[in-house]
């Protein structure tokens, strides 16, 4: 069924793209996307907050050096975001289900996250967030498909 709606996605991309007619001129997008799909929000409270970096700086904690950000309504259950427009190269993201709508990840005792979260390729640090290199994920000019699951304590 995801591939059903992926192959959608990519039609409607390619119709945008070349509107009405195409030519042997026509010079494909190199240009790519990352769909992603985030399960586990447990309420609707609050917002969903990805932070999309291109390089180790900043990654995952400082949403400012991100190369996108987006702050979405929470959904319970399983979202859906398609980041488009992103040139080939390699790209991480931080999820925070930030329910208390303070724009940040609220910790506890120890550091421990009170809020979801989740990192690209599902990748958890052993003491801490992941590196960017465990969390990086390669784009082309074609969609990538990133599922990721959030993570409660």
């Amino acid at each position: 069924m995801i591939y059903s709606f992926l192959l959608a996605l990519l039609m409607l991309n390619v119709a945008e793209t070349h509107p009405e007619s195409s030519s042997d001129t026509d010079i494909p997008s190199s240009k790519g996307s990352m769909f992603v799909e985030i399960s586990g929000l447990r309420n609707s409270d609050g917002y969903l907050l990805l932070a999309l970096f291109n390089g180790e700086a900043g990654f995952p904690d400082d949403r400012e050096k991100a190369f996108r950000k987006f702050r979405l309504k929470a959904e319970k259950g399983t979202m859906k975001i398609n980041i488009s427009d992103l040139p080939p190269g390699n790209y991480a993201f931080g999820v925070v289900h930030d329910e208390n709508d303070n724009q940040k990840l609220d910790k506890g005792l120890f550091g421990i996250p009170k809020e979801g979260f989740c990192f690209s390729r599902q990748a958890m640090g052993t003491a801490g967030p992941p590196s960017f290199q465990a969390a990086a994920v390669t784009v082309t000019n074609s969609v990538t498909v990133q599922q990721v699951k959030m993570k409660y304590w």
